[in-house]
């Protein structure tokens, strides 16, 4: 008896917990979001018939050169690689391919490798006709996201190579036609924008009123709220931000290339948009050309920040050189280190799929090498590593009690979220506490304090207990500990005071998705106060 009431409590509790998980997270949502999550879950399931028109009146011969080239996953034949997972089909391509997981199915519908620089007009063709023939039976490749993704390859594609052929531009319009009825308002963010430029891209190839009204609409308000003051995406990952500036820089090419495009206000409002951006990613960028994996960021996604950069300068886009501000991050810089950090509120909002419980989180470079860095991802499916990655002892900065400061869950959730106030912010010093902890009754400060040989993280607490702070260092960082003092490569020593022990150990480092490298961690343990001094010879 005593069994069955426990475990009856058991389940009201986790029931309870549920329910709060729930609340906390929907609370942030917009109403636009929840309203479009139902009316699109019963469309589904009431299969409402849309009409749309396969055939089109009209279309514009669009000039295209690739600014840049998208990475290489199609190895020619039948065979792919995506998220550093290889496949190759042996008699036939299926395009609902799900035995490596959505994401990379949704990759294999992109066909980002169309723009790909070893593909041929032949092979890219192939796998087109391909595609068309099997278009009856797709499933998650008309899905929105994929689509607007395949909308603006395909036209790249055929443009660059003069191709007119009716049945690809049927399937272009068809996608086009389906994607403006299902534009993805239950989820807007990077998402909606994506909806938006592959229907850029449809209007100036059909010269369709239509695309040109929703089009227009949707960039110049998601661009307006999107990108923030300092130029930074509001999603606050460097990978998406990346993604985003891409796709405005394609925008502003199909213009450069096909002057008879008049939307002069438009334009305008990329110009604009990219300078921004263009300025953050500078920004973010170290001077070896990588950029920080804060959030969901992955290197082998997207073009590198090195080949953004040159698009946008060969395309006379202005680096306005704005500080770090809105987006929470701020760099300092000297002739020996660089380290850029984070005191960001969870982003967006009412998006925060791609966000980490990260707060007050770091990373350091020294003389153009990384020694202390995020984790990254390895995965978005829902497994014990996906949350892992996104807890708080997944990054450099201090854990209470094992717990997350901001409440991640399931993939792309976040409830309870950490606030955080600036309490300096200036070119030597930076401070900052959060309320992540405050259900144990516990803020945390931590103050970067620089000099051109020196960093001081001083961390505190509001009461006396016990924190851990964790550091995570790159895998190509030589690490050896002596007693209380770490030495790194030789040029870099870390002390500390009011430390109370030091454990060395592993952990999995993923600059890239299903690609771990074993690499070294620390986690300090100190009560109320502790100081950590990053001394560079």
């Amino acid at each position: 008896m005593k069994f069955y009431l426990k475990f009856e409590n058991y389940m009201i509790n986790r029931l309870i917990y549920k329910l709060n998980l729930i609340a906390n997270t929907v609370k942030y949502l917009k109403f636009q979001q929840v309203f479009y999550q139902i009316f699109y879950r019963l469309k589904n399931l009431a299969r409402l018939k849309q009409n749309h028109h396969k055939h089109f009146d009209i279309f514009v011969t669009l000039k295209w050169k690739n600014g840049i080239h998208n990475l290489n996953t199609y190895n020619g034949g039948l065979s792919f690689k995506f998220i550093n997972i290889e496949h190759d089909f042996t008699d036939r391509i299926n395009w609902n391919e799900k035995s490596n997981n959505k994401l990379w199915l949704y990759n294999l519908s992109y066909f980002d490798y169309l723009n790909q620089k070893t593909i041929t007009k032949k092979e890219g063709l192939f796998l087109i006709y391909d595609f068309i023939e099997n278009y009856s039976i797709l499933k998650d490749a008309k899905e929105a996201y994929p689509s607007s993704l395949r909308i603006i390859n395909f036209i790249k594609f055929i443009s660059k190579h003069n191709i007119h052929d009716p049945l690809i531009l049927e399937v272009i319009k068809e996608d086009a036609n389906r994607l403006s009825k299902n534009i993805e308002f239950h989820l807007l963010g990077n998402h909606i924008l994506e909806n938006g430029f592959a229907l850029w891209f449809s209007a100036n190839l059909f010269n369709d009123k239509r695309f040109y009204a929703i089009s227009n609409k949707i960039l110049k308000d998601q661009l307006n709220e999107q990108v923030l003051n300092d130029g930074g995406h509001f999603e606050l990952s460097p990978m998406y931000h990346i993604l985003m500036l891409y796709r405005v820089l394609d925008c502003i090419n199909l213009n450069e290339l096909n002057p008879n495009i008049h939307n002069e206000e438009r334009i305008s409002l990329f110009k604009y948009k990219a300078s921004k951006m263009v300025s953050w990613l500078n920004r973010m960028t170290f001077k070896n050309g990588d950029f920080p994996l804060f959030n969901d960021s992955a290197n082998g996604i997207n073009p590198t920040s090195i080949d953004i950069l040159e698009y946008a300068k060969a395309l006379k886009i202005k680096n306005i050189n704005i500080p770090l501000s809105d987006s929470g991050y701020r760099d300092f810089r000297t002739s020996k280190y660089e380290l850029i950090a984070d005191v960001g509120e969870i982003g967006a909002s009412y998006q925060p799929a791609h966000a980490h419980a990260d707060t007050l989180n770091f990373e350091l470079y020294v003389e153009g090498r990384p020694i202390i860095v995020d984790t990254g991802i390895s995965t978005y499916n829902l497994i014990d590593t996906r949350i892992k990655e996104r807890s708080t002892k997944a990054h450099n900065t201090v854990t209470i009690n094992d717990k997350n400061s901001s409440q991640v869950w399931s993939s792309f959730r976040v409830a309870k979220r950490a606030n955080i106030t600036i309490i300096k912010d200036s070119p030597k010093i930076l401070n900052a506490y959060h309320n992540g902890y405050e259900d144990l009754g516990v803020t945390h400060s931590r103050q970067w304090s620089f000099n051109d040989n020196q960093i001081t993280i001083y961390d505190s607490l509001n009461k006396l207990c016990e924190g851990k702070a964790h550091i995570h260092f790159h895998p190509k960082a030589i690490i050896s500990l002596k007693k209380d003092i770490i030495l790194v490569n030789k040029n870099i020593e870390i002390s500390f005071e009011n430390l109370t022990s030091i454990k060395l150990s592993n952990y999995f480092y993923n600059s890239e998705l299903n690609k771990p490298i074993s690499a070294r961690k620390v986690e300090l343990i100190f009560k109320k106060e502790l100081t950590s001094i990053f001394k560079i010879k």
